[in-house]
């Protein structure tokens, strides 16, 4: 059965009266039930930050994708895999110092956020540096849903950055071990009304009704749908950050 995504990003409102840029960005492939998906969150902090969430975001997923295409197998053992991951991360990383050196800025200054998937609906992983979250549930209700949660540091405020010099130690892989019908992967800024309290799975409130619609009609006709539901003003009442949701259905 094939994928179905639908994606749209939201610039915040805090963004918008100071004009800066949304800064978070997402990137998919999908190639039969085979499917790689990336969210990323630039910081706020960092003045080039969107530009490294649109680096992060289509390089990680384009090198996963390519990898994938020609060996599968990799997702069948979770060393291979957060090797694999690994490797694409750092080819992101070596795209964005090449933009620092032309730029002449700091590496920093594109700080972003990362959380993924790669599987092919039968079983796959999340790999996530940082906050954001991603969602995967099961096809039968027997299997329980699996959450790859953000990582925030000392505060509630902090987390870890792609660019960031410890990235590999705070890079996670998480299995996916049953067949997923529903995925989402979002950045912090969607958490609080797209999850559930203490973030143990998707509010279903929102998400069932959202979903049904999805489901109804096409990708691009739902991710337009789906950016007017970002860019609500309720969801701009609920926070004033950066929203980005990406939803994929099988079947």
């Amino acid at each position: 059965m094939a994928w179905r995504i639908y994606a749209a990003s939201a610039t915040g409102t805090s963004h918008v009266g100071k004009g800066i840029p949304c800064q978070d960005a997402f990137a998919f492939h999908a190639d039969g039930e085979r499917l790689v998906a990336v969210v990323c969150d630039g910081a706020g902090s960092a003045s080039r930050s969107d530009q490294g969430s649109r680096v992060v975001a289509d390089t990680v997923t384009r090198v996963l994708s390519e990898r994938l295409r020609g060996d599968s197998t990799v997702l069948d053992d979770e060393h291979a895999f957060e090797a694999l991951a690994s490797a694409a991360i750092e080819t992101a990383r070596a795209a964005l110092v090449e933009m620092a050196e032309a730029d002449k800025a700091s590496l920093s200054s594109y700080a972003a956020t990362l959380v993924g998937f790669a599987g092919d609906g039968q079983r796959g992983w999340f790999f996530h540096i940082g906050d954001g979250i991603g969602v995967a549930e099961a096809a039968s209700t027997d299997e329980p849903g699996v959450v790859s949660a953000p990582e925030n540091g000392e505060y509630s405020n902090e987390t870890y950055f792609v660019t960031g010099d410890a990235w590999r130690q705070h890079l996670r892989v998480l299995a996916v071990s049953a067949s997923t019908a529903r995925l989402a992967l979002m950045s912090d800024g969607a958490m609080p009304f797209a999850m559930d309290k203490g973030n143990t799975g998707l509010f279903k409130p929102f998400i069932d009704p959202v979903a049904r619609y999805l489901a109804s009609v096409g990708e691009d006709d739902g991710s337009r749908a789906l950016l007017g539901t970002l860019d609500d003003p309720r969801t701009h009442g609920i926070t004033s950050d950066d929203k980005t949701l990406l939803i994929a259905l099988r079947g």
